[in-house]
Parts: structure tokens; C-alpha cells; sequence
């Protein structure tokens, strides 16, 4: 059969779909292939397979993957089939089927290890991917997209892994050293994280796709000017071609090095500079986020579901207000795992219309896919946090689905706060507002009307922790915190440094002892950034 013949086919199906609907277009569909090699139904199956939100499509691919039994790529076009159509626990069977009869199925198991994360099995589709990759060889492009997959799935020592096993065949590709040295950042691993970053440099990555000076600045904190990171982001700032954000970044990263030494002055002038680039390329409205905190408050309650066998923990407050030294040290406790950052609130916030927002089936079904994100399928805990700082724009939902959760919101003196957001450049768009110190007086301020608003109208605990009392005494913070949600136990232990990932521009920080030098440290920049005393209040509350 000619690709002529194939492609007429399928064209001739698409018109039909469309023309008569989808029960025509398959039955002569069929009457079509019948006198055909199962090649042609293959290609036809692929095209069948993205019409499967019809009834009549699923069945057709049922039908053909019984005409052709040992014609493997038809069985995965069903498992597409039905993963389209909303059934994955069907689909998940027919794949263990197909993998169990041809284990080297790529896009079996590429496909299997979505329906398993949908599941909320993140370390069992983590795992899937990382055996396929390693079954290979596979090109460095699908290698990557494979360790950005096990990332996503918060398994990032295993993603790390990946890349060095990877490297161990590849030890020149830039590429793959920028991913390592960012996952090793991320793990706290900095001495790792530093080389692989240099060398990638050295091996000439693209700057414009891969923000590895961005990162090795926050590999380490500098402390003389004379080091020669100074020297590097300046030189590659000259660099022809580099995009607006790329330039930004390395000015950030230049910044920084220069803030960790003391150099407030020349900090200042390139915080600015980075600053109104990223203005530029991603301004923030203040008129539209004074509007949407209005339509919070004037948003009608919403009926709150039963209690859940775990209790989340959602800490929130301001980016940069600690957050992450909360939700870390929360985590260090037994019965407690700290998942990080999640999307999952702002995914289903985003999805529910209104009037699923008081349907407690909807409700429910949402609170399901939540949980079992969030449980995920490593040793089970009693308590998860989730640290994403802007759920506080999500409380009301967040009260309708977890009535049993406790809210943490972090406090800092908001000149301390609107510093070290200035100074920051966000990968993700919530924290556009960053970058002008009116645009982040506007946010701070909507964030105080709304977390008011919250406390007077929700029924959940919400708990104020003020990072100041953290570094002060963190033992004492935490007790107090752990005794007002409830945890058990006795002991507390000190936050000394942080295990695991931090998924969050806290990470140098983060990972060591916890320390007082941030208090109070606008007082150091006032001369040179005097907004920081004209829109900001010196105070914690």
C-alpha cells in the first residue's frame, strides 16, 4: 500500500468526521481497511486516536486493536484512546499489557508515566522514565525532556542521577552540564553544582536558553570582590546576542556578588538596571490585581467539604517573607513532609466555573486530585505543607476543600521584604510585580487587605509567624508554631540547616545555619534605594 493510498484515507476520514460525524466516518472507515495490511490501519488508528472524546472512535480502536492482536502500536493508540477520553485506569491496564509484551515501547512508557503521575504516583512514573532513558540511546534533546519529567515529579535525586550516568557517555555536551549543575543547586550540593555550571559555561551553552550564571551565583556567597565570577558575568554581559532576559539574568547574578561583598552602591545601580529590563519584558498590573482582590472579597462563600484522613498545611505570605525557612523547619518534624512549592491550588482554582464551586461533587473530585499530589506514593505522613507563598490569593477554595487544613502566614518587616524581592529575578509570572518597588508596595498591600479580609471571614487557623522571631529563635518559633496546629511530639528539632530540595531562590540560605544578618538589611541600601523608606512601613505587622 502506496503513502498516497494511506494519506487519501485519512483524509478521507477527517472529511467524513466532518461532514456526517464520527459514526459514519468510522463505519466506512472500516469498510475501507478491509481488504488492507495492518500498517494502514496503524496510521489510520493514529488519526482516530485524537477524535477519542467521541464514543464511537473508542470503540472503533477496540475493535481494531482485537482485529490485529499482536500489532502492538495499535494496543497504544487504544491507551491514548482512552487516556483521551478521560478513562485512565483502563488505559494504565492496557499499557502494562503492552510494556509487559514489549518493554521497549518508548511511547508506552512515556505515556504510561503521565497516566501514573495523573495518579499522584510520582516516584513510580519518576522510576518508569528514568529505566526507559537508560535503556536508550536516545538523542540529548529526549534526555533532557526524560530528566525534566522526573524533576516535575519532585524526584530530583533521581533526575540528577540521570544526567551524571548520562554524562558519563556525553562528558563534553554543555547542555547537559547546565541541568546537572541546576539540579544539583537545587539539592544543595554546591561544590557539584558550581562545576557543572562552569564547565558548561567553558563548553559554551547558550545563555539565551540555559540561565546558568543566574545560578552560579547563588552557588556560593562571595566574599571578595577580586573573585573571578565578577570578572566572568561582566565579560559575558558584552556577549553579542544575548537575549533581554538573558542580560537581565546575568545582571541579577552580577548583583548579587556584588551585594554579598558589601558593595551596596554598585548592587543598587545594577538592580536597577536588571530591574527595568524585566519591567519591560513583563509588566505587572497594579490595576488589575487591586480589581481581582476586590472580586475576592466580594465573592460569595462556597459550602465546605468533610475532613480528610491528612491535614495540609499551607504556608503562605508575601514572596521573600520566609516562607521557605518556615515550611523547611515544619518539615524537619516527624509526622510532617514538606512538598515544596505546589500548582496544584492555582490548577484547580483556575479550572472550577462558579457554579462547580458550590457542586460538592465537583468539590470533591478537586480535593481528590489534590491529595493524591500531595500524598504521592512515598511513606505516608499525617501532615503536608505546601509552601507556595501566593495561595493566600486561593484561602476561600482552600477552606471549601481542606476545612481541616492550617494556614501559616509569614510576616518580615516589609522593608526587608521589598529589598530582597527587588533584588530577585522570578522564573515564574507571579512574581512580575517585583520589579518596582510601586508595583510592590501595590501587591503588598492588596496582600494585607485580602489576608484581613481572610481572617475575619474563614473559618480555618491561621497561624502569623514573624520570620523575625524565626531567626532570633528559631526553637522557640517552631514550638509555638507546632503546639497551635497540633503536631505531636515533644522535641523540636533546631533548624540548623535544610535537607532536600528548595525549589525556591532561597537556596543558599536555606541550606545553612540559620542566621540574623538579613534583619534589618534595607538599612544598609536606604541611601542608595530611598523608596524603601518612602513606600514601606519599618515594621514586621
Amino acid at each position: 500500500m502506496s503513502s498516497d493510498t494511506t494519506t487519501a484515507l485519512r483524509a478521507e476520514f477527517a472529511d467524513g468526521r466532518r461532514r456526517f460525524g464520527a459514526e459514519q466516518a468510522l463505519a466506512r472507515l472500516t469498510q475501507r481497511l478491509e481488504s488492507h495490511a495492518a500498517s494502514v490501519w496503524i496510521a489510520c488508528a493514529h488519526d482516530v486516536t485524537a477524535t477519542a472524546e467521541e464514543p464511537a472512535s473508542l470503540r472503533w480502536l477496540h475493535d481494531a486493536a482485537l482485529r490485529w492482536p499482536q500489532e502492538v502500536e495499535l494496543r497504544y493508540c487504544l491507551a491514548m484512546g482512552l487516556w483521551n477520553h478521560g478513562e485512565p485506569e483502563a488505559a494504565e491496564r492496557v499499557l502494562h499489557q503492552l510494556l509487559n509484551a514489549s518493554p521497549g515501547h518508548a511511547a508506552a512508557a512515556d505515556l504510561l508515566a503521565k497516566v501514573l503521575r495523573n495518579k499522584g504516583q510520582l516516584g513510580a512514573a519518576a522510576q518508569l522514565v528514568y529505566e526507559r532513558i537508560r535503556r536508550g540511546p536516545f538523542g540529548v534533546d529526549e534526555l533532557l525532556r526524560g530528566v525534566d519529567f522526573i524533576r516535575h515529579c519532585q524526584r530530583h535525586a533521581l533526575a540528577a542521577q540521570l544526567c551524571d550516568e548520562a554524562l558519563g557517555n556525553r562528558p563534553h555536551d554543555a547542555s547537559l552540564h547546565a541541568q546537572a549543575g541546576l539540579l544539583a543547586l537545587e539539592l544543595g550540593r554546591f561544590d557539584a553544582a558550581r562545576a557543572h555550571l562552569l564547565e558548561a559555561i567553558e563548553r559554551g551553552v547558550d545563555a539565551n536558553v540555559w540561565f546558568v550564571f543566574g545560578a552560579l551565583a547563588f552557588a556560593q556567597k562571595y566574599t571578595r570582590a577580586d573573585h573571578p565570577d565578577f570578572e566572568l558575568f561582566a565579560r559575558h554581559l558584552r556577549t553579542p546576542g544575548l537575549s533581554a532576559l538573558a542580560q537581565a539574568s546575568l545582571t541579577f547574578a552580577l548583583a548579587k556578588a556584588h551585594d554579598d561583598v558589601g558593595d551596596a552602591t554598585q548592587a543598587s545601580a545594577l538592580w536597577r538596571v536588571a530591574n527595568a529590563q524585566m519591567r519591560t519584558l513583563r509588566p505587572w498590573s497594579a490595576t488589575r490585581f487591586d480589581r481581582q482582590i476586590d472580586a475576592l472579597q466580594r465573592a460569595a462563600a462556597t459550602p465546605a467539604l468533610g475532613a480528610a484522613p491528612i491535614v495540609p498545611i499551607f504556608v503562605v505570605g508575601l514572596p521573600r517573607s520566609g516562607t521557605t525557612l518556615a515550611a523547611v523547619s515544619l518539615g524537619r518534624l516527624p509526622g510532617v513532609r514538606d512538598r515544596g512549592e505546589l500548582p496544584h491550588v492555582d490548577f484547580i482554582a483556575q479550572r472550577l466555573s462558579d457554579a462547580q464551586r458550590h457542586d460538592r461533587e465537583a468539590l470533591h473530585e478537586a480535593a481528590q486530585l489534590y491529595y493524591r499530589h500531595v500524598r504521592q506514593d512515598d511513606a505516608p505522613a499525617h501532615y503536608y505543607i505546601d509552601k507556595t507563598p501566593t495561595n493566600f490569593l486561593r484561602l476561600d477554595l482552600i477552606a471549601s476543600l481542606f476545612p481541616q487544613a492550617h494556614v501559616v502566614h509569614c510576616r518580615r518587616n516589609r522593608r526587608d521584604t521589598a529589598l530582597s524581592l527587588y533584588a530577585q529575578q522570578f522564573a515564574h509570572a507571579d512574581g512580575d510585580f517585583s520589579y518596582a518597588f510601586d508595583d510592590i508596595a501595590a501587591f503588598a498591600a492588596g496582600h494585607d487587605r485580602l489576608m484581613q479580609h481572610w481572617q475575619r471571614s474563614l473559618p480555618l487557623p491561621i497561624h502569623t509567624l514573624a520570620y523575625e522571631d524565626m531567626v532570633r529563635d528559631p526553637h522557640t518559633a517552631i514550638a509555638r508554631l507546632r503546639e497551635r496546629i497540633g503536631i505531636g511530639g515533644d522535641d523540636v528539632p533546631s533548624p540548623e540547616s535544610v535537607d532536600g530540595v528548595i525549589g525556591s531562590s532561597s537556596l543558599w540560605q536555606a541550606k545553612q545555619p540559620v542566621y540574623t544578618a538579613s534583619l534589618q538589611r534595607w538599612r544598609r541600601y536606604a541611601p542608595h534605594l530611598p523608596e524603601l523608606e518612602a513606600l514601606f512601613p519599618d515594621c514586621t505587622l
